[in-house]
């Protein structure tokens, strides 16, 4: 999950279908059918969003034309429609498939991905410092 692009829609951070399969460890068309079978339980606008035509053309110019791809498009040009997962529609998504590993990256999201946009800049250096801090601990025990 180091190499998750952080995708943003309307000030909110998303993730695409195939971030979320590649997250929790699945098929795209696993995430497509499990939305499929429980479509009543998600609610447009607030788990997910759904763009196509003009809206869709307009983020798929943005992202793929963005510092967001480094070597690759991170929405194929020929997608005709494309899924925005918010964060709970992540959180859905891990009740449905409901494995250990789905529940843990969902954590892992919930503590980084999706937490991040919500921090002040102190709290964030905080963070930082604390790991710093941790990690000079490890070394130094390691050394010894």
């Amino acid at each position: 999950m180091n190499n998750l692009q952080v995708i943003e829609h309307k000030n909110e951070r998303v993730l695409t279908t195939q971030q979320l399969a590649e997250i929790y460890e699945t098929s795209t068309d696993n995430i497509k059918n499990n939305f499929n079978r429980n479509k009543d339980r998600f609610i447009e606008g607030r788990d997910y969003y759904l763009l196509k035509g003009n809206d869709l053309k307009k983020f798929k110019n943005f992202v793929n034309n963005s510092n967001y791809v480094t070597d690759s498009y991170l929405v194929d040009p020929r997608t005709p429609s494309l899924y925005l997962w918010t964060e709970r529609g992540a959180n859905r998504h891990s009740k449905i498939l409901d494995t250990d590993q789905a529940w843990k990256q969902f954590d892992v999201l919930e503590e980084t991905y999706f937490k991040v946009k919500k921090m002040k800049p102190m709290e964030i250096l905080k963070l930082q410092n604390e790991a710093l801090f941790e990690l000079d601990q490890r070394v130094e025990h390691l050394e010894n």
